[in-house]
This record gives C-alpha cells, structure tokens and sequence, in this order.
C-alpha cells in the first residue's frame, strides 16, 4: 500500500492532477452557486468563496485556518482559471523535467503559502491595501513555478505569437513587471501582492538550492511522514514458506531458494525505487553514472 501511495506521489501525473485539482473545485464552486441562485443554499454560504478563500484578518482566518491550502485551487471566473491553467501546464512540463514531480508540488504549494504570508502580512501593516476580506487563486503558487524555471534555465528559448524565440528570463521579467505597474492602480493591491510575492519565492528557491539550502523540503518530509502514517494501518503480509526454484545465479551454478530470490528481487526493487524517487526529486542529470547505468540494466531486464 505504502508503495503504491509512494509512486502516485512521485507520478509524473502530479501536473495533471494540480490542473484537475483546480478544475475540480471551480465545478464544485460554480454548482454551490448555482444551489444558492434557486435557493436551496442560504446566500451567506457565498461568503468567502463557501469558505474556500483565505483572508489577510486574523479574527476571520482562526475560523478557517484550512483557507490558507485551499485559497490556492479556488477560482470564481472560468477564464481566470484557463489562464493559470495555461501557464502551470506551460511552465509545469519545463519544471518537472529538471526536479520532478515532487518538487513541482512543493513549489506550488509553499510558493503559494509565501504569496498569502505577503499579501497579509502587508494588509495588516498598510490598510489602504484592505479592499477586500478574501483572497483567492493559483497565480501565486503558478508564478513560483514560472519564476524558479526561468531562474533555473535563463537563457532557454520559448516561442511566441509574432516575437519568435524569447529567452525565458525576459518573459518571466515582463509577467512580474505587470504585476508590479498593476499596483498603481490600486484595483487587486493585495492579489498584485500575493503574485510577487509568489515569483519572489520562486526565484530565491532555486538560488538558495544552488548554494546547498533547500526552502521546500520541509513539505515534501511532511507528505512523506503522512503517507508513513498511512502505512502504519496496513496489514503485514504472512510470511511464506521457504521452497526452491532451479534459478541460476549470475556469479555461479546453484540453485537459489525462493527466499533467497525473492529477497534479492525486493532489494533490486528497492534500489530502484530510490533511483525513481531522486529522479523525481532532483531530475535524471543528478544520477551517478553507476546509477544511471544500473537503471539501463534493469530497463532493459
């Protein structure tokens, strides 16, 4: 059970499950609406996207402490959503090749956290900045992961409409300037905020992980000790008993018991399983040449 659970952590399906995540709870958010329009919910339900959506007020977010994961796969406007979407998925495939699913899901998770702390830290500290009781959204967590791929990989090349190849810093440059000429206007200060602070802590992720410091592995220990939790309730299997199977070993001509194969097998699974987890974690360019070799062999097995 516990490897099973393991793997899904480490699919590299997690971008699509992130999307599927937030396309989720827009359906649920846009039905709970539509309930409320005919009256079978009380309209006080719409209070705070059904309590989906965090808050910079202390007073208010004590009783909705869960607001502060949520707020971030909370949308209330289709084409706000297409467009987070288009760029998790767009900046999500380039990330995940380098540092796998894994860190692809701790960056968004914790890069979303740092856009909130910003955003309420400085709605507390500046109350013009207090337009609004709620914040909502997944363009802070997105422009972690757009800030720490164009850190890591400057200079790559994408193309776009009408300007041909663009280095990836200057696009990710020209999406924070947006942000930050949007604050001007003073029409989302504290979303403008929570966006910055979003691809501030994506950028300082990848640069603190240069120098050996790791800002998010912290999250991926806490996924990992829930699911140790998750295994702590399985049942162990009985142990068989020992028989013999005619299988030659590679280094001579006996014959191994069934315990002896098995066990070697378990092994072999487990090393591959560690090889798989630093792949997801670190990317396949951070293998030892003895471990990429070992899983040429055992691909080709």
């Amino acid at each position: 059970m516990w490897d099973d659970l393991k793997r899904q952590w480490d699919a590299g399906s997690m971008l699509t499950r992130l999307i599927f995540a937030n396309v989720g709870v827009l359906t649920l958010v846009m039905t709970l609406r539509l309930l409320t329009t005919f009256g079978a919910l009380d309209s006080s339900w719409m209070n705070g996207v059904f309590g989906l959506a965090v808050s910079w007020d202390v007073d208010v977010l004590m009783y909705r402490p869960w607001s502060v994961i949520t707020h971030m796969f909370v949308h209330v406007d289709i084409w706000h959503m297409v467009i987070n979407m288009a760029w998790l998925y767009w900046m999500g495939r380039m990330f995940m090749v380098q540092f796998g699913a894994r860190r692809l899901l701790s960056t968004y998770i914790v890069g979303g956290l740092a856009g909130f702390v910003l955003y309420a830290l400085a709605s507390n500290l500046a109350p013009a900045l207090q337009q609004s009781t709620f914040a909502y959204g997944a363009s802070a967590a997105t422009m972690a992961i757009m800030a720490a791929t164009a850190t890591a990989n400057p200079n790559a090349n994408v193309r776009l409409f009408l300007l041909g190849a663009v280095p990836l810093k200057y696009l990710a440059i020209g999406w924070v300037l947006l942000d930050y000429f949007a604050l001007g206007n003073g029409a989302n200060a504290g979303g403008n905020l929570a966006h910055l602070g979003g691809a501030a802590f994506g950028y300082l992720m990848i640069k603190q992980s240069q120098a050996g410091r790791d800002w998010v592995g912290w999250f991926e220990r806490l996924i990992d000790a829930f699911m140790g939790l998750i295994q702590g309730g399985s049942i162990p299997r009985p142990r068989e008993k020992t028989r013999f199977r005619k299988v030659k070993d590679s280094r001579s001509a006996r014959v191994k018991s069934d315990e002896e194969f098995n066990r070697e097998n378990h092994e072999r699974a487990e090393r591959m399983d560690a090889i798989l987890d630093k792949v997801s974690k670190h990317g396949y360019e951070n293998l030892t040449p003895e471990e990429k070799d070992f899983l040429f062999r055992q691909s080709n097995r």
